[in-house]
């Protein structure tokens, strides 16, 4: 049995789709992650994952120092779960990687805890 034109091309066309539109989501979303820091730290970004755990941590990257890193922390606490409440925080080390875990507490009274790697500049003053 012989396939089809469209058989043959339509698999070709939606991998195509797939692997434009896959990058522009992703963009879309370091896009929104960006825009939740104030003016004066427009030069953070966020790389990484969701910080579920240390394996997917959120990467904080160009941060001046520890104040500029704490405070991207913070906001990406504020974009991601709204109007939680920090109920501890821990600094761990793993080989070369620096992560600093945090325990939150989301509105619907979950806890949470977010990992982000903080190498970069941890230490830094």
């Amino acid at each position: 049995m012989r396939r089809s034109l469209i058989g043959n091309v339509l698999p070709l066309l939606l991998l195509a789709l797939m692997v434009g539109v896959m990058p522009a989501w992703a963009g879309e979303a370091a896009n929104a992650a960006q825009s939740v820091l104030p003016k004066s730290l427009s030069h953070v970004s966020f790389a990484g994952a969701d910080g579920s755990s240390c394996k997917e941590a959120v990467v904080i990257r160009n941060a001046a120092n520890n104040v500029e890193g704490v405070a991207a922390e913070k906001a990406w606490i504020a974009w991601k779960y709204p109007n939680a409440k920090l109920k501890g925080q821990a600094v761990s080390g793993v080989g070369n990687k620096t992560f600093d875990t945090l325990e939150i507490e989301t509105t619907d009274g979950k806890s949470k805890t977010v990992c982000f790697d903080i190498t970069d500049f941890f230490g830094q003053w």
